[in-house]
């Protein structure tokens, strides 16, 4: 096992080395193990394995044990030999000899060859022994007799006595050398193995320190989360308690108008005309020098007493904008107050998010974007969905045709068809709207007891009588009506027609029902969005509490493991300090014993050669030149196989380098670990061999072997697969995601030590402000219309949305939307649309039309089928319903200019409501009738707003639902329907697909301006005459 240090003589001096006095170090003061420090096997062959672990000891306590070993090193390299020291005192080296016990046999024999000059300490310490080296020197010297030279026999006795003195103290020191060295490699194992010990123990304590730093990290996050969150929760609480009974008073208020407004409508009835005026016309003088006019319920009639019951000014805005209507704003003698008609922008957002619009367009003709709050409520990217707006089909190309339209015999005859008809519709006589009664009406009529039932229960839940006699108003409303008399000067006012006054307070009752199912859906939604809320926040606190209890659990469990390792340190380290006092006391008497034995052998040499001096000067003749053998220092070889090296020693090989050959390699030799241990041969060479071999001193033993590398293998640390990684800890600037892996197996006897069980990884590194992403420029749309200025289009849609406060240009902003001018020649006289496309047409049949406007929208409407060229392969096809109270299809999508002809000539007038959501809704039915590959269009006829069964938002959803598949179109026949009511409705843009006309009766008039406003494609119509003329030929 030796490495052999630095010579620190010569090697004829090296008994000079006895001189050396190294202090041994003291292991009485405490130790400091808690430094992973495995013993430092210096001078081994074998340490260089376990170098890799001698760098973890960095602390100065670690240089202990390293002392310690050194010390045991520093006296085997000092006393392992003994070779002649020439400069060792005689008197020292007597001492020596005579501690050790002089045979009484060497006394006798110096004192027999009258020897005299030595120190007479040498006769202080006889023995009477005859060694056995004595007996194999006088064998020795009888074989070589003939080459020793001739001296005194009695010398000769010397020589023989001492050298076999020589010999005994030389195996002596051999075999204390090795027994030194056995309890080097002892002590290495021992403390090799505490210290791995220490370092399994300190590997686990520090796993079980890292998890209750964690467990209390979780408990730490947990619990400030919670103090933040339990208060939200409390005040989400209180401030979702406070709405919803705020909206429950506004619902119940709005509940009870509804109520009273259908009591009115339900209780109204056209069978008999009434004997009195019940309204009456008010006007009043505004700044500016405007008249404003309102129409009221007269004084004293029930109807009056009922709007006054009314508790919201929205129910009493709707009654009032609904007589204004049924009079006829023209019939006034004064303008509308503005107010009547202003939304508030909260009401607009509600809607907008109520009805998840797409776009709120105030009706300009230059369709100018919008207001960054209507555009960022109303253009919601998720919910954008128009047919016109992405439809690929409208890629096609428009314009105006300037070659003139060639009529066919089909079209002269289809002409004939259509002045026939209007001339039918012209002679229609107005008795009907004279001669009205109960069964004319809509489906349960117009007095029916279980509606005015309905209208009383409603009354009651409400917690209001439905009998408005004798009622006193509360003192505001009371000061409120006073205030509004005094501002406005009433007249008594001409009753109105009465299916147009009919279907007036239908509209007010329409109103009333939107305004309650509004407040219906914002408490609703309010109510789910606090219980969203309040459950969100209650998941949030129960993770928080599971993720405390877990951080508490893990804790406790890492204490229990911190309290075992903490125990099992401690007793690493009494036994680790027990190991050092014990090695410390070894090799005190290693150190001690082999200096002895070391000094005895060199005293030995020098009294040798000090009777050779002394045999010289008393015989007066040269010095015998006799020299003991000399050796080299121990070679230790590699640690082989112990059955192996048994093969080899047979074979008298002793150095496994020598046994390798082509189907031996050197690894297969070793033995590295394993208990037991191997074969190590420790081999030295002669330096120089004894001369005068009769006198001289044989050489020591040349050849040792020992057990090595007897300590366990190592264990290398083993690692289960990682888990999957965990959430991200923030959705974006940076989270750090985890995953774990536990320890299989952990490392013992100086094994790989284990890698990093937890792993991070940064995620959702980008800003939460991150802007959106946008695609690349769409193609450019075809033209809005064939002529008097059409708009083409093209736009970016968001390829990744934006994050957190990160901004995204809004839908029609100039980063995302492009439009210009087509189209921009004035449109021709007389055209005639060419364009291949399936056309719905819904025209209004409720009472508010009148019979003139009845009569002038079916002329209209012939007009303009006299002015579409039918063909299902390469023309138009037309579908055509009325509605009212109901919806009536008076033909399907059909090219037979004939069948539509008929079709309107004989449909009816219905008279009563406007139900527009459910003309949307059979529009869209209708399309299923269509063609694949036609582009589609739905224009709805109305001079009003919707009424039951419709409402405002039921038309706005029937109308969102349609614009996902047909261009949707609107023309409003009166001013009360301003083109801002119903751009909700209609496909983008908004400018474009809405045509107003101010009175039913000019739509005769508009049949060319519709024609182009529906059509792309049109045609110049070839006049008339000519036409005729050049078919006669």
């Amino acid at each position: 096992y030796i490495v052999p240090a630095a010579r620190c003589v010569p090697p004829k001096q090296r008994c000079g080395c006895a001189r050396l006095r190294r202090s041994v170090p003291k292991f009485s003061q405490p130790l400091n193990m808690r430094v992973i420090a495995p013993a430092l096997l210096l001078g081994s062959a074998t340490a260089v394995k376990f170098s890799r672990h001698s760098e973890l000891a960095g602390s100065s306590d670690s240089g202990l044990e390293d002392a310690a070993m050194q010390e045991l090193q520093d006296a085997l390299n000092a006393y392992s030999d003994a070779n002649l020291d020439p400069n060792m005192p005689l008197d020292e080296a007597v001492d020596h000899v005579s501690q050790r016990g002089v045979p009484a046999s060497l006394v006798n024999a110096l004192s027999a060859a009258n020897i005299t000059g030595l120190p007479a300490a040498l006769l202080s310490n006889t023995v009477n022994t005859t060694s056995a080296s004595e007996h194999e020197e006088e064998d020795v010297g009888a074989a070589d007799d003939d080459a020793a030279p001739k001296i005194n026999p009695v010398v000769a006795r010397i020589f023989k006595i001492i050298n076999g003195m020589i010999v005994q103290d030389q195996n002596k020191l051999v075999l204390k050398v090795f027994q030194c060295k056995k309890q080097q490699t002892a002590f290495k194992s021992a403390y090799r193995s505490n210290r791995m010990n220490f370092q399994a123990q300190s590997y686990k304590l520090q796993e079980a320190l890292s998890s209750e730093k964690l467990g209390q990290l979780e408990q730490f996050e947990a619990a400030a989360r919670l103090r933040k969150l339990i208060p939200s929760r409390r005040s989400v609480k209180i401030r979702c308690a406070a709405d919803i009974r705020q909206l429950q008073a506004e619902f119940r208020r709005i509940s009870y108008d509804y109520a009273l407004a259908a009591k009115i409508a339900t209780g109204t009835s056209c069978a008999k005309k009434p004997t009195t005026t019940f309204l009456q016309s008010c006007t009043r003088m505004v700044e500016d020098g405007r008249v404003e006019a309102v129409v009221e319920f007269a004084e004293g009639t029930e109807h009056r007493e009922m709007v006054e019951l009314m508790q919201t000014s929205v129910g009493r805005a709707a009654v009032t904008r609904g007589l204004i209507e049924a009079v006829g704003p023209e019939n006034l003698g004064g303008e509308p107050p503005a107010a009547l008609y202003e939304v508030s922008s909260r009401r607009q957002r509600e809607a907008a998010q109520w009805l998840k619009e797409q776009a709120m367009d105030e009706g300009d003709d230059e369709d100018q974007e919008m207001n960054d709050e209507e555009d960022e409520l109303a253009h919601r990217e998720t919910d954008f969905n128009d047919y016109f707006y992405e439809d690929p089909d409208y890629e096609q190309e428009s314009g105006v045709t300037e070659e003139p339209f060639q009529p066919t015999q089909q079209d002269i005859e289809g002409e004939k068809a259509v002045e026939a008809a209007v001339a039918e519709i012209s002679q229609e006589t107005e008795e009907k709207d004279e001669d009205l009664s109960d069964k004319d009406a809509p489906p349960n009529g117009w007095i029916n007891e279980k509606e005015l039932a309905k209208a009383e229960k409603e009354l009651l839940l409400v917690g209001v009588s439905a009998k408005p006699k004798n009622v006193t108003l509360p003192k505001k409303q009371a000061n409120r009506k006073s205030k509004m008399n005094a501002k406005f000067f009433c007249t008594v006012a001409n009753n109105p027609n009465c299916p147009r006054f009919r279907d007036k307070l239908e509209m007010i009752v329409a109103e009333l029902l939107s305004e309650k199912q509004h407040a219906e859906w914002l408490l609703s939604t309010t109510r789910s969005e606090c219980t969203k809320q309040i459950a969100e926040l209650d998941t949030q606190i129960s993770t928080m509490d599971a993720k405390k209890s877990d951080g508490a659990r893990i804790e406790a469990a890492a204490s229990a493991r911190k309290s075992d390792s903490t125990g099992a340190i401690a007793s690493i380290e009494r036994e680790g300090r027990k190991l050092l006092r014990t090695f410390a006391g070894q090799t005190k008497d290693c150190r001690t014993e082999l200096k002895n034995l070391r000094n005895t052998v060199c005293g030995s040499k020098k009294l040798k050669q000090e009777v050779i001096t002394i045999e010289a000067k008393q015989r007066k003749g040269k010095r015998l030149e006799i020299n003991d053998c000399s050796v080299g220092d121990w070679r230790p070889q590699e640690c082989m196989n112990t059955k192996i090296a048994q093969q080899l020693e047979k074979q008298g090989i002793f150095n496994p380098q020598k046994a390798v050959n082509a189907r031996r390699a050197l690894k297969s030799l070793l033995h590295k670990c394993g208990p037991g241990g191997g074969v190590q041969w420790f081999l030295r060479d002669k330096v120089s061999p004894p001369q005068t071999a009769q006198y001289g001193a044989n050489c020591p033993p040349l050849r040792l072997k020992t057990v090595c590398n007897d300590f366990e293998c190592p264990v290398n640390c083993k690692l289960a697969d990682w888990e999957g990684w965990s959430a991200c800890s923030k959705t974006c600037d940076g989270g750090l995601k985890r995953r774990v892996r536990s320890v299989t197996v952990y490392p013992q006897w100086g094994g790989s030590s284990c890698d990093s069980t937890k792993d991070e990884q940064t995620c959702n590194a980008l800003s939460c402000d991150r802007p959106c992403l946008l695609q690349n420029w769409g193609p450019w749309r075809a033209c809005t219309r064939a002529c008097d200025k059409g708009m083409r289009w093209r736009s970016r849609k968001i390829k990744r949305a934006a994050t957190g406060d990160g901004r995204c240009p809004r839908t029609f902003s100039k980063a995302r939307y492009e439009r210009r001018v087509c189209n921009a020649q004035p449109c021709p006289l007389d055209v005639m649309c060419v364009a291949r496309m399936d056309l719905v047409v819904g025209i209004d049949a409720s009472g508010s039309m009148g019979a003139s406007g009845w009569k002038a929208q079916r002329t209209a409407l012939l007009g303009l089928i006299n002015r579409l060229q039918f063909s299902k392969k390469s023309g138009l096809q037309l579908g055509v319903l009325k509605f009212s109270y109901k919806v009536s299809v008076l033909q399907q999508l059909t090219d037979d200019k004939k069948k539509l002809v008929a079709a309107v000539t004989k449909t009816k007038f219905d008279r009563w409501t406007t139900n527009i959501g459910g003309a949307f809704r059979s529009m869209k039915g209708m399309l299923q009738f269509g063609r694949r590959d036609a582009p589609s269009v739905c224009m709805l006829w109305t001079d009003g707003r919707p009424s039951r069964p419709s409402s405002k938002y039921d038309a706005a959803l029937g109308a969102k639902d349609l614009r996902s598949s047909c261009r949707v179109m609107v023309v409003t026949m009166r001013p009360a329907v301003p083109k801002a009511y119903v751009a909700p409705w209609v496909s983008h843009p908004k400018s474009q697909n809405v045509l107003v006309v101010q009175h039913p009766n000019l739509m005769v008039s508009k049949v060319m301006d519709v024609n182009t406003f529906v059509c792309g494609k049109v045609q110049r119509f070839l006049d008339w005459t000519k036409a005729q003329n050049k078919t006669a030929r």
